[in-house]
């Protein structure tokens, strides 16, 4: 079988191929997020624009957060069409893609300075692991969040302490968090941290790839 080459006669490398499709996809959605955002509102036009462009961009629908926004957007055409209602939740969702640490995670508004742990740690589950959530959440609502791991026989609590084991950060949220009501969550979290405590800081993207059947660790 003849190897496909590039116009300088090397074989393709696909896993790179793809994710530059994947760099690319992600960068047009955010583009075509804030074009849509201009106006304060997302007409159904719009909204039918999102879903066809989502169709034709099969890579970056495996990206976080946008395989939950797309999944979500595929909701809302079940029955063929995008109400009001539905609508306005769209645009909630692309304003916290946006204006949110979602466009740091990716990679749009230059490094991100959340204090997130490197390399990424094992998530591990079990009575002695203990979750703290912060910001707003691609997955769900925080109450979503804390059934995953409860139903996983850790524990969830409010507020970081000593016993505390992994703050999950929501992929939503303001990228000014040193200055947001959250943003102390995350500043106890890294002092505990430097001080010597094994609290592991991770964002929601990390955290979720755990709940996979395979994912994670029991403890």
């Amino acid at each position: 079988m003849n190897t496909p080459l590039d116009p300088h006669g090397q074989p393709y490398n696909v896993l790179f191929n793809r994710a530059r499709r994947t760099e690319r996809d992600l960068s047009e959605m955010l583009g075509l997020a804030k074009g849509m955002l201009a106006d304060g509102i997302i007409d159904e036009d719009e909204a039918n624009y999102l879903h066809a462009w989502a169709a034709n961009h099969p890579d970056a629908l495996v990206a976080w957060p946008l395989r939950v926004i797309f999944a979500r957007l595929q909701q809302y055409f079940t029955d063929g069409h995008i109400d009001e209602d539905e609508r306005a939740d769209l645009k909630t969702l692309l304003a916290a893609l946006v204006g949110g640490t979602a466009s740091l995670l990716l990679g749009y508004e230059g490094a991100s300075t959340l204090p997130l742990d490197e390399p990424a740690p094992l998530i591990c589950w079990g009575p002695d692991e203990v979750y703290v959530f912060t910001g707003r959440f691609a997955y769900g609502t925080r109450a979503d969040c804390e059934r995953e791991v409860t139903s996983r026989q850790s524990t969830c609590e409010r507020n970081i302490t000593r016993r505390t084991s992994f703050l999950v950060i929501g992929t939503f949220g303001s990228t000014d968090w040193a200055h947001s009501s959250y943003g102390r969550k995350i500043q106890r979290a890294v002092q505990l941290r430097q001080s010597g405590f094994a609290l592991r800081i991770v964002g929601e993207d990390h955290w979720a790839t755990a709940l996979s059947p395979t994912g994670g660790v029991i403890q």
